[in-house]
């Protein structure tokens, strides 16, 4: 079968293409170029309503503030093929682009965080699923209703140098907003059942993952299918933790190292998916520029290391699998490339299928399965 699927990157000069449009085959693992949008600026990354109506994007848009407080999120209407995009409405944030835009389970709102300045928030959505411009930030001010800016250091410098938002979801349960702040060693839980009164922080179901490894950088949270287990990855230390959600807030299982013992080389932790069963756990490496592949019991949240496979390019920055499993898409984003490999489950080995070259800077992948 085949799907419509979206790819997010940078943009700059001369290279415009923020957002391309592929038809990808499920059962071949091969795809090609269906459309071009270049009316959007740095759309790194981007969410997808369960009826794949609309596309939500992050975006810089120059009407919004001064370069580097100009960041944004926009909406899109899709055709029934998904090859188009129709603009909905956009709103600014106020600060930089974020780098994680993710809709909240009742697809009611979405959750942002951006990394330069630390800052985190939501926007609600209204009934045409449209962004409240209500949730509109203004350059270097918080909105006070429906954002929030962390602020703090980490042990390690430099990259721990001030406060760096790098993910936000809503638990499955829709209790609580989470923040992952690579800096502050902690995803930092926010009352979002009560966001109209403003996001209140919830210590107690916060996670201070320094108490397990400090200054090893969180960078993106994922929750198993059973919504009983979050999993965190580490950037600075190419970790990935293992969390019981009990509601209240969570317990500490396990941690993992992404590498082999005794790997010195340069590598940073990048992105962390789930199989569509919830039977794996994938992390990205970049800079040893592979994928690392756990097998998840879902009774207790414990990780068994499967697999360390190379993707063949620089920075695997993001990655996502097709439906059904049985290929991987891969943004190689310092080799301005798209790659698609087969994946064998058992022993978690990725054969490369199809590439494609060019494409500036490749960050996220989303998949139309409507």
């Amino acid at each position: 079968m085949k799907y419509t699927t979206y790819v997010g990157s940078y943009t700059g000069a001369g290279h415009n293409e923020g957002i391309h449009i592929l038809e990808s085959d499920a059962e071949t693992g091969d795809f090609r170029l269906m459309n071009v949008i270049d009316t959007v600026a740095d759309p790194i990354y981007m969410a997808l309503n369960r009826d794949c109506t609309r596309l939500y994007t992050v975006l810089a848009r120059p009407g919004f503030g001064p370069k580097g407080r100009n960041g944004g999120l926009a909406a899109f209407r899709l055709n029934a093929l998904g090859d188009r995009l129709e603009p909905m409405n956009e709103i600014p944030t106020g600060w930089t682009v974020p780098c994680y835009v993710a809709l909240d389970p009742s697809e009611k709102a979405l959750v942002y965080a951006e990394y330069s300045c630390g800052t985190a928030g939501y926007a609600d959505l209204l009934a045409d699923g449209s962004i409240d411009p209500a949730c509109a930030g203004a350059p270097n001010a918080v909105n006070a209703r429906c954002q929030v800016q962390h602020s703090g250091k980490g042990p390690n410098q430099p990259r721990q140098d001030r406060a760096h938002a790098h993910c936000a979801v809503v638990t499955p349960d829709g209790k609580y907003e989470l923040v992952v702040d690579l800096t502050l060693d902690k995803v930092v839980a926010y009352d979002f059942a009560r966001r109209a009164e403003g996001l209140k922080a919830v210590p107690e179901a916060s996670i201070d993952t320094g108490t397990v490894v400090p200054g090893a950088g969180p960078r993106h949270i994922v929750f198993h299918p059973n919504g009983k287990f979050a999993f965190i990855v580490f950037e600075l230390h190419s970790l990935v933790a293992s969390y019981r959600y009990t509601g209240a807030g969570f317990e500490f299982v396990e941690v993992k190292s992404l590498l082999a013992k005794g790997l010195t080389d340069f590598s940073k932790a990048a992105a962390i998916k789930l199989s569509e069963d919830g039977s794996q756990v994938f992390c990205s490496n970049r800079g040893h520029d592979s994928i690392t592949v756990f097998n998840v019991d879902a009774d207790t949240g414990r990780l068994e290391y499967l697999n360390n496979a190379k993707v063949g390019g620089q920075f695997p920055r993001d990655f996502e699998f097709f439906p059904g499993g049985k290929f991987c898409l891969v943004g190689l984003k310092e080799s301005w490339r798209l790659a698609s490999f087969a994946y064998d489950r058992a022993k978690g080995t990725f054969e490369s299928v199809a590439t494609m070259e060019g494409v500036y800077r490749p960050l996220y992948f989303r998949f139309k399965t409507r």
